[in-house]
């Protein structure tokens, strides 16, 4: 869906959009800032930058008990770095929970990951792979 997203933006905004490797540099360093205030979650590392996308790869310091919880922390993190127009989605892939994102305005956009990581993360994606799939995992 975001890939769709991403091919309107440009079409209304130029096939440059969302390109720009110095916006995305700027984009990042303000994310490192703006982190620093979030309760419950660290910015690990630096946000990578590869093939024009932003990764934000967060350490979540508790137990996400549900999906409005990891929701209401990502949210919480893209009320911060968000601009003008902004479009996620979720995905459980592996043991984090990703939410790849697209957010700018007519100027620039920034096209990446938020990625929620750590124990508590993993922990609250593998139950929510078991429900989803419908079995419980056992160990002999």
């Amino acid at each position: 869906m975001l890939e769709d997203v991403v091919a309107a933006l440009r079409q209304q905004f130029g096939e440059e959009w969302a390109r720009n490797d110095e916006e995305n540099l700027r984009f990042s360093v303000d994310v490192e800032h703006l982190l620093r205030d979030v309760a419950g979650a660290h910015l690990i590392g630096d946000p990578d930058i590869e093939n024009g996308q932003v990764t934000l790869r967060i350490w979540v310091d508790f137990p996400l008990r549900d999906l409005m919880s990891a929701d209401q922390l990502a949210y919480e993190i893209f009320g911060k770095v968000s601009e003008e127009f902004f479009c996620t989605e979720r995905r459980i892939e592996g043991d984090a929970l990703r939410y790849p994102f697209v957010t700018g305005s007519a100027r620039h956009g920034h096209i990446g990951t938020l990625v929620l990581s750590g124990p508590h993360a993993a922990a609250f994606a593998e139950r929510l792979k078991q429900r989803v799939v419908g079995r419980t995992r056992y160990h002999a």
